[in-house]
């Protein structure tokens, strides 16, 4: 089996079937930190976290550089809101890749997390930067700009959310408040 065959095993939500042949292939090679994200996705999906972080971690040890494995082991720290960890996590992304527009949010959301609000709306404005259209980039930073006050900053982002996805029934119910 190829690392191809695992991930369409993930593909059609055979998780553990991927997995037992994501360790095949790790016993085999047990260096490929790619196999060690793709292990660790997998026990992610059926909710195995503990497992997944440990995943994440050996292919960070292989590969210090694996954006990936920084990205999904700083959503896991977001999921169990360890901000300072899920927020140093979303940092090593961007040292690797100052372009990658989700590892700003999931920083954004970290600094959220903890409070930092002005460290959080520079985050987003960055991820807004590389893409305007995202619109849960928008909505966090409305949110973020109510934590500091900023009432009709947040109007004007939420706006902005529903001209990108008029249907965000979210979006509808934030602005209606502020009015």
């Amino acid at each position: 089996m190829s690392l191809d065959d695992c991930y369409e095993l993930i593909k059609r939500s055979r998780y553990r079937e991927a997995i037992s042949c994501l360790e095949r292939l790790l016993s085999a090679n047990p260096r490929d930190d790619r196999a060690w994200v793709t292990k660790a996705g997998a026990h992610r999906a059926i909710g195995e976290y503990r497992e997944a972080l440990s995943c994440y971690d050996r292919a960070i040890e292989l590969n210090p550089s694996n954006d990936d494995a920084w990205y999904f082991r700083g959503k896991l720290f977001a999921r169990w809101s360890e901000h300072a960890e899920a927020e140093r996590c979303f940092a090593e992304v961007l040292r690797l890749n100052p372009r990658d527009e989700y590892a700003w949010i999931g920083r954004g959301k970290a600094f959220k997390g903890m409070a930092q609000y002005e460290e959080a709306l520079r985050c987003l404005e960055k991820a807004i930067e590389i893409n305007s259209r995202n619109e849960d980039s928008w909505m966090l930073k409305a949110e973020v700009l109510l934590k500091l006050g900023k009432r009709e900053e947040a109007k004007a982002c939420l706006e902005l959310v529903l001209e990108i996805n008029p249907r965000n029934e979210e979006a509808k119910a934030k602005l209606e408040g502020l009015r």
